[in-house]
């Protein structure tokens, strides 16, 4: 099954985005911990795209797919944002005190926790990441 939505760089949109992730849960056989660490991911890669991802106010379009086989989701993102490379990003200091450890990058530290297999490229300005999720098995 694959599934596949054109979202614009606003909040507001993240309600398609789970609502495109329910729709598919309900074609293939997923624990609820495999959904809601699907949603977490999308969820916050989503997030980071519009609010740190375009250095102008304009409306930019934010292509993902959702595609499944027996046991694995491929999350395909593709957005004409600033470049970023999930992982080229350091891992935060998580044993660090709270109130000394820098804001950001715990939400991209789980989307990696979370996802088994990652890549990333830039193809004619494009950001391009696809994960590979196992879900079942």
């Amino acid at each position: 099954m694959k599934l596949s939505i054109t979202l614009k760089n606003r909040l507001s949109d993240l309600k398609k985005l789970k609502a495109i992730v329910l729709k598919m849960s309900e074609s293939i056989d997923c624990t609820q911990r495999k959904l809601k660490e699907i949603d977490l991911i999308l969820e916050e890669l989503f997030t980071n795209m519009v609010n740190h991802g375009f250095s102008d106010n304009k409306e930019h379009d934010i292509d993902i797919s959702l595609s499944c086989d027996d046991t694995d989701m491929v999350i395909r993102m593709e957005d004409d944002g600033e470049p970023f490379d999930i992982n080229a990003l350091p891992p935060p200091d998580i044993r660090c005190a709270i109130e000394k450890r820098g804001i950001g990058g715990l939400g991209i530290h789980f989307v990696k926790h979370f996802i088994d297999e990652c890549r990333y490229y830039r193809k004619k300005n494009k950001n391009i990441i696809i994960m590979k999720k196992k879900y079942r098995g």
